[in-house]
C-alpha cells in the first residue's frame, strides 16, 4: 500500500489549489480526480469558464446596435453556437493544461478514479488502497435535480448540458431565479431566443437586496425576458417539439417551450465517498461539517469548497484551500477572515460584498445607505450603458463601510475596491478621498 503525507480528493479549484500549496510546502501529495479531462472541476469544465465565455460572445452581439450608433458599420449575421462551443473547448483545454503544468512542476502526483474511504487513514481508488497522514476533501457540488423535471440532455437540460448543444432553441423556460438562471437568461435573450424565467420566490436573486433585484427585473423586461415570480412548475410533459409546463401561480398556465433549463441550485457532491467509514459527519443537507479551520470531526481530515456549507464560488474555494493547506503545513488553526465577494454575470452584471442592507437591518445595526447612479458616470456613458447604481452600507457610529452592492457596467471589477474597504474596515470618508482615474467606471465611487 502506497503512503502519502497528504491526499487531496477532487481536482476542482479547491482541490488543485490545495494540492499545489501542499506540494510547494514540501508535503508529499497525491491529487485524485475521476479523469485527467475533468481536472479543473465544474468551474473549468461546465461552470464558470464556459458560461462566461458564452456570455462574452452574447455581450458582443448585444452591443452591435451601439457600435452602429458610434459609427462602426458592420454586418451581424447572428450567432453560431458550434463555433462558440469549439472556441470554449479550446479555452478549457488551454487552461487545463496550465493547471496540470503547475501541478507537475510542484511535484504533485496525480491519480485518476473514484475515491472512497476505507477508514479514517485509508482510501481506495480503482481497487488500490492508499494510506495518508492528512487529507483534504474537495469534491465540489453537483446539479440539483427534481423528479418534476427529469434531465434528459435534449429537452430538459442542466447548465452543463447547455455546452453540449449544437443549435439554439426558438424558446426556453429557465426554472430558477438565482445566478445561473439569470446568467443563462441573459445569454439566450441576447441570441434572440424567447426566454421565460420561472422563479418560485417573490424576487430574482433571493440573496440580494430588493432594490438590486428590482433593477435587474426592469432590465430583463426591457430586453424582452419574461419573468414569472411566485410561480412553481406543477408538471412537465416532453413532446416531439418541446416541453409543456403546467405552472402554479396567481394565474394557472400551460406553456410549451422547445427547451427547459433546470437551474434550481446545487448539492454537495459526496456520493460514493463512504464518509461514514472515516467517521466524517454531514449536516441535514449533505454538506460536510467543518470547524473554522476547515477540519472535519476527524482533525487530520479537512474539507473545502462546494462540498461544505460556505459560499459556492471558485474564488472562495481557492481561499479555503490555501488556508487548509497552510494549516496542514504549519499545524496552525487559522480560519477564513477574508471577505468573499459574489457576482452574477447577467446583463446588467451584479456584484456584492459584506453585509446587504437587509442583513444589516436584521442585525439591528444603525446604518446609512449611500447610492450613486451610473447616469452621472462619463465612462459608463462612453461604454453605452449608464443603467444601474452602486450602494454602500455604512455604520452610522464610525462611518466604517460594512457592505456594498453594485448593479451596472463593470460591477464585477469595481467591487474589489469595496471588498478591500470592507475587509480592512475603511471608512466612507477614506474611500471618498481616493483619487480615481477620469474617466473610469470606478470613479462612480466618488459620487456616493
Amino acid at each position: 500500500m502506497r503512503e502519502f503525507d497528504a491526499v487531496v480528493i477532487g481536482a476542482g479549484p479547491g482541490g488543485y489549489e490545495a494540492a499545489l500549496q501542499l506540494a510547494l510546502g514540501g508535503i508529499k501529495t497525491l491529487l485524485i480526480d475521476r479523469s485527467k479531462e475533468h481536472i479543473g472541476g465544474v468551474c473549468l469544465n461546465e461552470g464558470c469558464i464556459p458560461a462566461k465565455a458564452y456570455l462574452q460572445s452574447a455581450d458582443y452581439l448585444s452591443k452591435a446596435s451601439y457600435f452602429k450608433e458610434c459609427g462602426i458599420e458592420m454586418e451581424i449575421k447572428g450567432a453560431d453556437i458550434r463555433k462558440m462551443k469549439e472556441k470554449t473547448r479550446l479555452l478549457k483545454n488551454e487552461l487545463r493544461s496550465g493547471v496540470v503544468w503547475q501541478l507537475e512542476q510542484a511535484g504533485v502526483e496525480m491519480m485518476y478514479g473514484s475515491a472512497s474511504f476505507v477508514d479514517s487513514y485509508t482510501i481506495e481508488v480503482s481497487g488500490e488502497r492508499i494510506g495518508f497522514q492528512k487529507c483534504i476533501i474537495a469534491t465540489g457540488g453537483k446539479v440539483r435535480e427534481t423528479a418534476l423535471l427529469p434531465l434528459d440532455g435534449k429537452r430538459i437540460l442542466s447548465s452543463g448540458d447547455i455546452f453540449e448543444q449544437e443549435s439554439l432553441p426558438s424558446s426556453i423556460a429557465i426554472v430558477g431565479g438565482g445566478a445561473i438562471g439569470c446568467e443563462f437568461a441573459t445569454f439566450f435573450r441576447a441570441l434572440g431566443v424567447e426566454v421565460t424565467l420561472i422563479v418560485r420566490g417573490s424576487q430574482l436573486l433571493s440573496g440580494e437586496d430588493e432594490d438590486i433585484a428590482k433593477a435587474l427585473l426592469r432590465a430583463f423586461k426591457k430586453s424582452g425576458i419574461r419573468v414569472l415570480t411566485s410561480t412553481a412548475v406543477q408538471k412537465a410533459e416532453v413532446c416531439d417539439n418541446g416541453v409543456e409546463l403546467s405552472l402554479k401561480s396567481a394565474d394557472q398556465e400551460r406553456i410549451r417551450y422547445e427547451w427547459v433549463l433546470v437551474a434550481i441550485g446545487r448539492d454537495p457532491n459526496t456520493e460514493g465517498l463512504n464518509l461514514e467509514n472515516a467517521g466524517i459527519k454531514q449536516n441535514e443537507k449533505g454538506f460536510i461539517e467543518v470547524n473554522g479551520a476547515f477540519q472535519t470531526i476527524q482533525k487530520h481530515i479537512f474539507s473545502v469548497g462546494d462540498c461544505i456549507n460556505t459560499p459556492a464560488y471558485a474564488h472562495t474555494a481557492y481561499a479555503e484551500a490555501r488556508i487548509a493547506a497552510c494549516n496542514i503545513i504549519s499545524g496552525g488553526m487559522d480560519g477564513n477572515a477574508h471577505i468573499s465577494p459574489s457576482a452574477v454575470f447577467s446583463n446588467p452584471p451584479i456584484a456584492s460584498c459584506g453585509l446587504r442592507e437587509r442583513e444589516a437591518k436584521e442585525q439591528g445595526r444603525e446604518i446609512e445607505v449611500k447610492k450613486a447612479f451610473f447616469k452621472v458616470n462619463s465612462k459608463a456613458k462612453i461604454l453605452g450603458d449608464d443603467s444601474g447604481f452602486v450602494k454602500i452600507i455604512v455604520d452610522s457610529k464610525d462611518s466604517v463601510i460594512v457592505g456594498a452592492s453594485i448593479i451596472g457596467v463593470e460591477s464585477t471589477e469595481i467591487i474589489h475596491e469595496l471588498v478591500l474597504a470592507v475587509e480592512k474596515k475603511h471608512t466612507y470618508h477614506q474611500m471618498k478621498e481616493m483619487i480615481h482615474i477620469h474617466p473610469s467606471v470606478s470613479e462612480i465611487l466618488k459620487y456616493i
